[in-house]
């Protein structure tokens, strides 16, 4: 309920600063792999940009249609960067569409309140443990650079487990191949029996096709997406396709910009 009154009292506010508010309102479809059933998960998104500052909020449904609030942050930005507070995901370089896709893929927790700074084609991020009892207890830090090399843009990240001392690796190269756009992605984890994996990602004009899999089968699972935006609607559709199981995971969602 604070948090709420808080970012409560920070919208009230930016309207006298004559800040920028901008957000969606969106509605995804996807797949329950356990029932195999299709639900709905509705959103709300409102960000608010000042000359100094921002801020965001993300209220989501959940499968009991009840409206929660899944995101939030709060910051200060500058021409070079920026330094925010809230439950902001993370910053760990993932592959996949919208939905599907990055199966395969070392994917840490992105759940819990955290500090995150940015400075150029850095960006950091200190986890809380638990921030309401102690907010000088850091669970994980993340860690993430991108640099242009010709015409190809790498990004590595790692995630640091404090506690347990564990890293998980993460790499990016994005590639412009003729018309098309080419990306793949790495990831180690040695927690994992198979600890590296990888997805492929190939796009052109709103298409796009991926492959993934890992050290036990390089080839798991494949799939494909469009997305599009007309006017102040942007939507998708895509689906994925396991090569052992022969499941079919599809998705499709849309929202609409203010």
């Amino acid at each position: 309920m604070q948090k709420l009154l808080l970012i409560a009292a920070l919208v009230l506010f930016s309207f006298k600063a004559q800040s920028e508010i901008s957000g969606s309102v969106g509605v995804d479809f996807k797949k329950n792999t356990t029932t195999d059933n299709i639900y709905a998960t509705k959103d709300v998104d409102i960000d608010i940009s000042s000359d100094v500052g921002f801020a965001s909020v993300a209220l989501i449904t959940n499968t009991n249609d009840q409206v929660i609030l899944d995101e939030y942050a709060l910051g200060v930005k500058s021409e070079m960067g920026s330094l925010s507070y809230g439950d902001q995901g993370d910053i760990f370089i993932g592959g996949g569409l919208e939905v599907v896709g990055a199966d395969t893929l070392a994917n840490p927790s992105d759940d819990g309140e955290s500090i995150m700074a940015t400075w150029k084609n850095t960006s950091a991020r200190f986890k809380f443990t638990d921030s309401s009892s102690d907010v000088t207890d850091f669970a994980t830090l993340q860690l993430k650079h991108s640099i242009d090399v010709g015409v190809m843009n790498w990004s590595g990240s790692v995630d640091h487990t404090i506690e347990t001392d564990n890293n998980i690796f993460a790499l990016q190269g994005q590639l412009p191949v003729g018309t098309f756009d080419v990306t793949g992605v790495a990831t180690h984890d040695d927690t994992l029996t198979n600890e590296i994996a990888y997805e492929t990602i190939v796009a052109k004009n709103g298409f796009s096709v991926f492959v993934n899999g890992d050290e036990s089968d390089w080839s798991k699972n494949t799939g494909a997406g469009y997305k599009a935006t007309w006017k102040s609607l942007d939507w998708y559709i895509e689906a994925g396709y396991n090569l052992d199981s022969e499941d079919v995971t599809p998705a499709a969602g849309m929202s609409v910009k203010f």
